[in-house]
């Protein structure tokens, strides 16, 4: 599929899950080939996964979505280091670690929306431990914080505050 999408040298390749159900190694190899070819050709890819692992490898810059909202937008490494979005922190304690060997891992409390009974306010509310009641009632702009991150949250200063207490998300 890669090389038929390939076939007419795109200057943007949509990667919709492309190493999905794969074991590892092809995994690598797929994501090889990627980079190669995006720097060879100088096209963008905007990939689509659900894998952080395969995301931080090939992409500069990470969209995090939520029952089909964009909930942050980073730079990859400054996402991993710093999120500022209750979701995406989630998202980065649930990744099992060496650090975190031993101890249980973490996972989100509750379960997604149904995308056509979205719950007023921001759609992670139900889930987020830190929500409060503006977060059930208004849903929030994506706001700039720095030069090139961007996050959906009303909670980010409290989020960034408890998280002045412990170690890096994920290292």
């Amino acid at each position: 599929m890669i090389a038929i999408a390939l076939a007419s040298r795109p200057e943007l390749l949509l990667a919709d899950e492309p190493t999905t159900a794969l074991d590892v190694t092809v995994q690598e190899q797929i994501i090889r080939l990627l980079k190669k070819l995006q720097k060879d050709l100088g096209m963008s890819i905007v990939m689509v996964t659900h894998d952080l692992g395969v995301a931080s490898e090939i992409c500069d810059r990470i969209a995090v979505m939520y029952a089909g909202r964009i909930m942050e937008i980073a730079p990859s490494r400054e996402l991993f280091e710093n999120p500022l979005n209750p979701y995406t922190y989630d998202l980065l304690r649930s990744i099992p670690s060496m650090e975190r060997k031993g101890k249980r891992l973490y996972s989100i409390e509750g379960t997604p929306p149904a995308l056509d009974r979205m719950p007023k306010g921001c759609p992670f509310a139900p889930r987020c431990e830190w929500a409060k009641d503006r977060c059930r009632q208004e849903v929030p702009e994506l706001l700039q914080y720095g030069k090139n991150h961007f996050t959906r949250c009303f909670c980010t200063e409290e989020l960034r505050r408890e998280r002045g207490k412990e170690e890096p998300v994920h290292g």
